[in-house]
């Protein structure tokens, strides 16, 4: 049996003056439950199309990782459960986006079973939650998870005629004193979260106090996704003209990645992997994950959209046949993997706004576990990242192999207390950075431990895609690359305001490994 050991990875940079220590960041693992007050808070919306499904069910596992603030139900475009046939759609919303023929008329459309989330929490998590809190005391109860679960506005498309729990529980979110970032994650419609801020404003806007309050919200809030209907253009960008988009330039999972993910993880999205890994003898909440023609029945859903019930997807324009228990979807869980403290600097990023359509960087430019991530004016042009085609503007996604490994790691969580599982090295590390000279001998040392005494590799890497070096960036390196005390000489050219992004590389060999970094820039002095 492993021996479970506190440990620490202290990443030290030393610069010719003296001693740079990096350290100050999250411990993935404690003896105890841990302050949630330094991590990421989130609040999830979402239509529960069959793609959230998956995303609620896969992104549950790093739950332990965010300070969860709630859950809650809205409607789309796709997904609106009427109020009983009083009204349709078009009596609600004339500037739906509904792409149903008879839209106008409908009273309803491909509801939401309304109970499924927390039946989720209650039933598959609960089974689970012994053993993941055996690895981590951080995860939520299945109580405290329905606790924070709310029904949105999910009666119409765009409907933001009233309060509702959920739309208040993201409103006193926004304004209680908590002045961490507050990510509100849109994976449905915007309508619910529309509905908070208008209700601030209603409360607001007419007062002394409304700047003050709009200030509040512009240096709090970032949206993850304006959704799918049209509110946030219709009763947003107006009333909050500097509110803060996030978006991530992998869209990580679209219907189609069985068949076009990048190749050196394809497999991870196929059938052999995922049976093995995932969805068989992993308990009840795996099991849950809807993989192809796996036999789930969606309530509610058109014989069109059963994707557990066929192998075959055709929309007409793109089509496949897949095999039995190929990855189906998973399109919303992108702005969530950027919150994941895996040691990537990805929010750490500096942004212009939006220039002649297109993003415009402050380097270096950092990554997150879900790739470049963007901060834009509300105008921005966003869509890097085809999820039909699996086209991506953007380099080779590069931690989404250690993302699918991490997946395989943690659904052992579920089935298997802590003596039994693999663990990730933990990363403390800080903000701080270098300021250099050109031709300096920068001297780099790490000590690595492993939770589970499992040996380590480790990796130096100067990516010649970030920082902002003037010069030919494509054979930087380190001494040597692979020891972990090492050093990297900045070249006799670099000029004055030249960054270099320097990343640490952790993977412990297990049969499913867990990879962590540290991340750091040297600043050439201006």
């Amino acid at each position: 049996m492993k021996k479970r050991v506190i440990a620490t990875i202290l990443c030290m940079l030393l610069a010719a003056e003296g001693l740079t220590n990096l350290s100050g960041g999250n411990s993935v693992y404690a003896a105890e439950k841990t302050d949630k007050s330094n991590l990421k808070r989130v609040i999830i919306t979402t239509d529960l199309e069959c793609d959230d499904m998956n995303s609620l069910i896969h992104l549950s596992l790093f739950f332990n990782d965010v300070d969860l603030d709630g859950i809650v139900l809205t409607s789309s475009q796709f997904h609106f459960s009427g109020d009983g046939g009083q009204h349709t759609l078009a009596q609600i919303n004339s500037d739906y986006a509904c792409e149903d023929a008879s839209a106008a008329t409908l009273t309803s459309y491909r509801p939401a079973p309304e109970n499924w989330i927390n039946q989720l929490w209650q039933n598959e998590y609960a089974a689970s939650y012994r053993y993941l809190v055996q690895n981590d005391p951080d995860y939520p109860t299945p109580d405290e998870l329905s606790k924070i679960t709310k029904i949105g506005n999910i009666e119409f498309e765009g409907d933001v005629r009233y309060d509702t729990e959920g739309s208040n529980q993201i409103k006193a979110a926004i304004l209680d004193n908590d002045e961490r970032k507050l990510y509100l994650m849109n994976w449905g419609g915007f309508n619910t979260v529309a509905r908070a801020l208008l209700s601030i404003a209603d409360d607001y806007k007419n007062t002394a106090q409304w700047e003050e309050i709009r200030q509040k919200i512009y240096n709090k809030v970032i949206i993850s996704g304006y959704g799918q209907d049209n509110t946030y253009k219709d009763y947003i960008v107006s009333l909050y003209p500097d509110l803060k988009l996030m978006d991530v330039s992998d869209g990580y999972a679209g219907y189609f990645t069985a068949k076009n993910a990048q190749e050196n993880v394809r497999y991870t999205f196929q059938s052999a992997w995922l049976k093995k890994n995932i969805k068989f003898d992993h308990g009840s909440l795996m099991n849950k994950y809807g993989l192809m023609d796996d036999g789930t029945v969606y309530e509610g859903e058109p014989a069109a959209n059963q994707y557990g019930l066929t192998k075959k997807i055709d929309w007409g324009f793109m089509k496949a046949d897949f095999d039995q228990y190929d990855f189906l979807a998973e399109g919303d869980s992108s702005g969530f993997m950027a919150l994941i403290p895996v040691g990537l600097a990805g929010l750490s990023n500096r942004f212009c706004d939006t220039l002649a359509g297109s993003v415009s960087y402050v380097e270096p430019d950092f990554r997150s576990m879900a790739e470049k991530m963007t901060q834009t004016s509300t105008n921005a042009v966003y869509n890097n990242y085809n999820a039909v085609t699996g086209e991506n503007s953007d380099s080779t996604e590069k931690y989404l192999l250690a993302y699918q490994q991490e997946w395989a790691a943690r659904a052992d969580w579920c089935v298997k207390g802590y003596d039994y599982c693999n663990h990730a090295p933990v990363i403390n590390v800080s903000a701080s950075n270098l300021v250099v000279t050109p031709g300096e001998v920068i001297k780099l040392a790490a000590t690595v431990t492993d939770p589970d005494n499992d040996s380590c590799s480790a990796y130096w890497n100067i990516d010649p895609y970030k920082g902002s070096y003037s010069g030919d960036s494509k054979n930087l390196t380190v001494w040597d690359p692979v020891e972990l005390n090492t050093a990297f000489t900045v070249p006799k050219d670099a000029k004055s305001g030249d960054t270099f992004v320097i990343t640490l590389t952790v993977k412990d060999h297990a049969d499913a490994p867990m990879t962590r970094y540290a991340q750091l820039v040297a600043t050439v002095k201006q």
